[in-house]
Order: C-alpha cells, then sequence, then structure tokens
C-alpha cells in the first residue's frame, strides 16, 4: 500500500473549538405557558447564590481540618541544612501525616486536591499526589512523582536562570530529585546556583521547601511498592528533606497491616482526623436546606431518599450535593410556574406580571383548588374569575409560606431539644431525622410524636429545666413577631420551676363513702368505670408534676400550631419538589434492571422490529447473548449445557431446511458462538458454574424480562 493513500485514509484528531453548551436547547418549551426562560434565569439565580454558600462552607471546613496538617508539614524540615555525605544521614526517620480521611471516598479526590493546593501555597511547591491506579511498582511511582515536581510552573516563576528540565533525559531514580534540589536550593559557595528567595510562593526565605509525597488511597497501594519506595526514600534523607502525607480511610492500623516493622520504623508518624461526612452533611442541611431565605425546599420523599443514599450507599456529600442540584434543575423544568419561586421581596412584582395563561395554570394546582374549596362561595367566583383578585391572593398564599418558614425553623429546633436526648429517641437522635418527619405529615398525628409528650411528662425536674434553658438558647432572639413572647415564656416557667420549693400544697383527701357503687345495682361496664374515677380522684399530682404536664401541653400547643406540614399549604408545588421517582431513577439506578431490560428487549435499542412482532417465539435475528439469556429464563436452578446448545441452534437455524442435521452435527461456528454468549452472561453475573452436576452452570437471577 503506498504511503499517500494509507495517509489519506488515516484518522486524525481535529482539536478544534469545543462546543459551549447552551442550556435553553435543553430546557423545554411549553406551548400554552412561554415562561421557559424566567424559569432558566431563576434557576440560574438560586443555584448561584447555593454553589456559593455551600463553597464558603467547604472552604471552612477544610481550613479547621488542614490548618495543623500544615503547621506539621511547615515545621517538620524547619533546620535543615543540606548534606553532601549520603553514608550517615541526619534524619532517621521520615516525618508522616496519617490523615484519616473516613471511607466517603468520592470526596476524597476534591479533599486531596485542596490540600495540595494549600500545600503548595503556604509550604512548599514541591508537592506530588501519588495515586494507586499509577503506582504499580516502583518505576512508575518515582516517574510521577519526578513527572510532578521537576514539571511544576511554580519553581521556574522568579528564577529566569532555571530552564525547564527535559525530563526524557533524566533517569528515573531519586538521585535525579536529589541533584536537582541540591543545584537549586543549595547554599554551598561553591554551588553553581545560589538559592533565590521564594517568598511570593509562601515559603519561609530562611528555610529550605520540603519534598512533599501525598499518598491519596494508601491502602489500594500494593505492600511490596510502598515498602520498596519507601526503604529508597530513607535512604536520601540527608539530601532531601522528605515529607509523607498517608491518606487512610480506615485506621491508623492500616500502615502496619501494609508495612513490616522493619520499614515502619523509619516513619515518624502523626495522626490528623478529619471530621465525618456525616458531620459535613449537618452543616449542610443546617446552613443551606434549613436556611429560611432560600425559596427552594425539598419535599419529605426526596429528602428522605437523598438522606438514605449518603447513609447506605456513599457517604458522600458531594453526591448529596449533586442530588440536590439535580432536584432543583428538575423543579424549574417540570414545573412551569416554578419562576414563582423567588425570594419574599420578590413576589409582588413577580405575582404582576403573570400572564392570563399563567393564572389559569394556578387555578389547576391540587393545592390551590382546596384552598378555594374552604373559601365562601362569593369569594370562590372573585378566585376563578377575576384575574387581580387571583393575584393579589396568590401574592400573599406565597407571602405565607415564607412567613411560615420563618416561625418553622426556630419551633423545629426546639422540638429536636426536647426530643433528642429521650430513651431511645422515637423522633430521631438527628435534627435531620425530626425535620424528615415533619416535613411529612402533621405533628399531631405521628405516633412517635405522641410517645414522645409521654415520656417528656415523666422527666425528672433537673432534666427538664436543663432542656428549658436548652431550648431558650437554641431559639435565640431572631424571631418573628408571633414568636416574640417565646423566650420570654420560657423563661417564666424556668422561674416558677425554681420557686417551686415555696409553695406548699395542703389538701384534704376526699373521703369515699364505703359501699356507695355497690349498693346500688349496676352492671360491670358501669362499675369498673366508677372504680377507675375513684382511683383518678384518689391519686392527686404534686406542684411540680402539674407544673410539668402545664409546661409540656405549653410546647404542644406551639408544635401543633407551627409545625404543621408542608404539604397542607396553599402554593407548596410551586416552592417544594417531591418527586423523587425521578431522582431515584437517576441518582439511584438499578445496573441490574437496566441489564435485563436491555437483554428482554434488544429491539428498543438496536432499533430491530424483527423480534417485537412475535411475542411468543424468540427471533434469531437478535444478538446471541439475547438468544441464551431469553432461554436461559425458561430453565430451573441448574441448566444442562448440553439442552442449552440444542435450543440455542434450534432458534438460530429455524429458517433453515438442514435444521435436524444441525441439531445433531452442530456447526463449530454456532458452537464457539454459544460458548462466547454464555461466558458474556457469566461475566453479567447471571449464571456461574457449579459442582454439584457435571455438565451444568447454576442461574443466580430471578424474576427477569
Amino acid at each position: 500500500m503506498e504511503t499517500g493513500s494509507s495517509v489519506s485514509k488515516g484518522v486524525f484528531a481535529y482539536k478544534g473549538k469545543k462546543k459551549s453548551v447552551n442550556p435553553e436547547k435543553y430546557f423545554p418549551r411549553n406551548e400554552t405557558v412561554n415562561t421557559w426562560k424566567k424559569r432558566l434565569e431563576a434557576y440560574q439565580s438560586l443555584w448561584e447564590s447555593v454553589d456559593t454558600e455551600i463553597q464558603i462552607l467547604q472552604s471552612d471546613l477544610n481550613t479547621k481540618i488542614f490548618d495543623d496538617l500544615l503547621k506539621f508539614t511547615k515545621t517538620c524540615y524547619s533546620n535543615f541544612t543540606l548534606s553532601h555525605q549520603t553514608g550517615n544521614p541526619r534524619t532517621k526517620e521520615i516525618p508522616t501525616a496519617a490523615l484519616v480521611t473516613g471511607v466517603n471516598t468520592p470526596d476524597h479526590g476534591v479533599m486531596f486536591a485542596t490540600l495540595v493546593n494549600l500545600l503548595q501555597e503556604r509550604v512548599s511547591p514541591l508537592v506530588a499526589i501519588l495515586q494507586s491506579k499509577d503506582c504499580n511498582n516502583v518505576k512508575n511511582t518515582l516517574s510521577k512523582l519526578l513527572g510532578q515536581i521537576l514539571k511544576n510552573p511554580q519553581l521556574f516563576v522568579d528564577d529566569e536562570e532555571s530552564p525547564e528540565v527535559n525530563q526524557k533525559n533524566l533517569p528515573i531514580s531519586l538521585a535525579t530529585l536529589a541533584d536537582w534540589y541540591d543545584d537549586k536550593y543549595s547554599l554551598n559557595p561553591s554551588s553553581p546556583k545560589k538559592r533565590k528567595s521564594t517568598g511570593g510562593d509562601g515559603i519561609d526565605s530562611e528555610s529550605l521547601p520540603p519534598v512533599i509525597m501525598v499518598f491519596e488511597d494508601l491502602e489500594s497501594f500494593q505492600p511490596k511498592v510502598l515498602q520498596e519506595f519507601i526503604t529508597i526514600c530513607s535512604n536520601y534523607l540527608s539530601q532531601l528533606p522528605i515529607v509523607f502525607v498517608f491518606g487512610i480511610a480506615t485506621s491508623v492500623s492500616a500502615v502496619h497491616r501494609l508495612l513490616p516493622n522493619a520499614v515502619s520504623s523509619t516513619l515518624c508518624m502523626e495522626k490528623f482526623q478529619a471530621p465525618p461526612s456525616t458531620e459535613y452533611l449537618t452543616l449542610l442541611i443546617n446552613k443551606i436546606l434549613m436556611a429560611k431565605h432560600s425559596p427552594f425546599k425539598l419535599g419529605s420523599r426526596v429528602f428522605k431518599l437523598l438522606l438514605d443514599i449518603f447513609l447506605y450507599h456513599d457517604f458522600s456529600v458531594l453526591n448529596f450535593i449533586k442530588g440536590l442540584q439535580f432536584s432543583m434543575m428538575d423543579h424549574f423544568m417540570s414545573n412551569p410556574m416554578s419562576h414563582l419561586c423567588c425570594p419574599k421581596e420578590d413576589i409582588a412584582n413577580q405575582t404582576k406580571r403573570l400572564s392570563n395563561s399563567e393564572l389559569e395554570l394556578i387555578r389547576q394546582l391540587p393545592s390551590f383548588m382546596r384552598h378555594v374549596e374552604s373559601c365562601p362561595l362569593s369569594r370562590q367566583a372573585e378566585l376563578l374569575t377575576d384575574d387581580a383578585e387571583l393575584k393579589i391572593e396568590v401574592s400573599k398564599l406565597l407571602t405565607r409560606i415564607h412567613t411560615y418558614r420563618e416561625e418553622f425553623y426556630p419551633m423545629l429546633r426546639c422540638l429536636h431539644t426536647l426530643v433528642s436526648k429521650l430513651p431511645k429517641q422515637p423522633l430521631g437522635k438527628q435534627l435531620r431525622e425530626v425535620y424528615a418527619t415533619v416535613l411529612g405529615w402533621n405533628i399531631e398525628e405521628n405516633e412517635d410524636y405522641k410517645s414522645c409528650l409521654d415520656l417528656l411528662k415523666f422527666m425528672s425536674k433537673d432534666e427538664l429545666t436543663g432542656l428549658l434553658r436548652e431550648c431558650a438558647s437554641c431559639v435565640g432572639n431572631d424571631l418573628p413577631s408571633s414568636l416574640a413572647d417565646t423566650p420570654t415564656s420560657i423563661a417564666s416557667l424556668l422561674d416558677r420551676f425554681d420557686t417551686l420549693h415555696e409553695f406548699v400544697e395542703s389538701e384534704e383527701e376526699e373521703q369515699v363513702p364505703e359501699g356507695s357503687p355497690v349498693m346500688k345495682k349496676t352492671d360491670l361496664h358501669t362499675l369498673k368505670r366508677r372504680l377507675q374515677e375513684m382511683e383518678k380522684k384518689k391519686k392527686k399530682l404534686s406542684p411540680y408534676e402539674k407544673l410539668r404536664s402545664e409546661c409540656v401541653d405549653y410546647f404542644d400547643s406551639l408544635f401543633r400550631k407551627y409545625l404543621a406540614s408542608p404539604k397542607t399549604l396553599s402554593l407548596h408545588e410551586l416552592l417544594y419538589y417531591d418527586s423523587a421517582s425521578k431522582v431515584r431513577s437517576h441518582l439511584a439506578a438499578s445496573p441490574r434492571s437496566a441489564v435485563q431490560l436491555a437483554l428482554g428487549n434488544s429491539h428498543t435499542y438496536l432499533h430491530n422490529q424483527a423480534e417485537s412482532g412475535d411475542t411468543g417465539t424468540i427471533s434469531p435475528d437478535i444478538p446471541d447473548v439475547c438468544i441464551v439469556y431469553k432461554l436461559h429464563l425458561e430453565c430451573s436452578q441448574l441448566i444442562n449445557l448440553y439442552d442449552w446448545l440444542q435450543a440455542f441452534i434450534t432458534v438460530k437455524t429455524a429458517d433453515d431446511e438442514e435444521n435436524g442435521d444441525q441439531t445433531k452435527n452442530p456447526d463449530k461456528v454456532l458452537q464457539a458462538r454459544f460458548i462466547r454468549a454464555v461466558s458474556e452472561l457469566q461475566f453479567l453475573g447471571f449464571i456461574k458454574p457449579t459442582k454439584r452436576k457435571t455438565d451444568h452452570v447454576a442461574r443466580l437471577t430471578w424474576g427477569g424480562c
């Protein structure tokens, strides 16, 4: 083949301009209501503000995590000087920071990227991050290390005399890094270069920058590779100020499982504990989801779904944030009136600009229809016919939802304070659990809430007064006008508990006339009721019990009034998103169900209508793995491979005249295709080999398509 023709038929990458994604193309247009542009602008504005708050929260949390670690890496080599006597190192141990990050592995990438940036800004530009997938042997590990350090552009910003290092011409070893480090940072007068001040990099000009190696996933490294690499690094401690940062998902004992005593003795470890992901999630819910100024809120089903995915699947806060973003995006895309999900101060302007078709959509909302039915007949006619009156009513209802939130969250925190320390925590221990419960239904209808009230009526004086003081502090002073008297009422109850010992109650016990209920003729049920009433009269409540019951009843009245479910509010569909099925299908997909659906209905994926018309037969035109899958659905727990092969050949040769000959003497090509299809089915996890019977395989799944 000629060179010209081969080149002309080659495939080459075209590095042109990347096309920017235009969200307007993906936003649905409604023929009756043209509000997609308003909804797009509202979504972008709202998510931008939420994302900014999340970034601030992450920055504050990372600062608390990494401050001590940065101080450790900065001070462990404060008096380091280069030594050219490699046989007698001054330091025999490598300073090692063991950062216990937790098992929320999806969040580790962002965490370590932030850590590397902070280390380069505040400690040293010589930072390399090593991952187990790139370090399957020592050579690759050294190559990654040299590639990240020698090609760091920050090293040559202020050094005009230092040319770029051509790594291809250098041997892959720590000796190369040691020579480069000595040439760049040596203070020896005979050295060809003097180290210049690097104050612009945030490094003290009087100390040498350490070489920091960050192992992101230490448990995934091969023990032999890790041992050899650490041993090599320990031999260069006199020439390189090496610092290790171990990213550990489980516990520090993982280091001792990976490394023998001879290697671990070369490490001087200090443990740094990152806060658990549940603590980060709690901050996110309290500061973002439960912020009264944010108009968009999650419904009970979506909130519980995202919590379940977090607690029982991945412990990833980043995935929780993605779920929140998807929920917000789908709310604005699917709800044509979602542009009314705006801050409280913008409600009046938004309602004034509503068109007639938009007002008709509002009239069709289920919650608004219930609101109209609860109004007098004259008012119903105005709301259904007069657009001006409807705009005023919509503005009032949306403002009422924002006012409801201002009253809701202080009372929610007060309820959590009272019930979080009860035995067995009927409503849950965390604030998010109480919040999920209250979102679902009215609090007075919950049996767990009733049991909490019963438990509160059995508390001692010290416990109850302690809870009251916590309630007074958590409620705070920034309250709406309807709750302005609540701190005063709680303080008054505390004063009455404190002065309770000054009151002496003297009551005479009522004398019950003997035989009065028995002397008269009565039935057994009436006698039992009278005896129970007499028992209640005999039992007198102490002053503390009366005051305790009064206190519990006071809080019960507050919770019943201000902790109503959002589902009871009119127009709650505009501000609350509760489509859990969509979120589950996108964020918690089932791979097995998807594979079964594809194998059972291949024509929908391959656009092949040959199979769609037949209902009781298997088409020979579909892929081999689909045929084998459908045949295996007809079998019991153990599948005979020979019978399976015969059925496969029968399907494939259904249109041939020589079907009988093929069954007795099957074609080798068909045998090979069958073996490949069975192997693919085993790879997908539908069958497995078994020793219970010769030439049989075991079926693993049931209830297929």
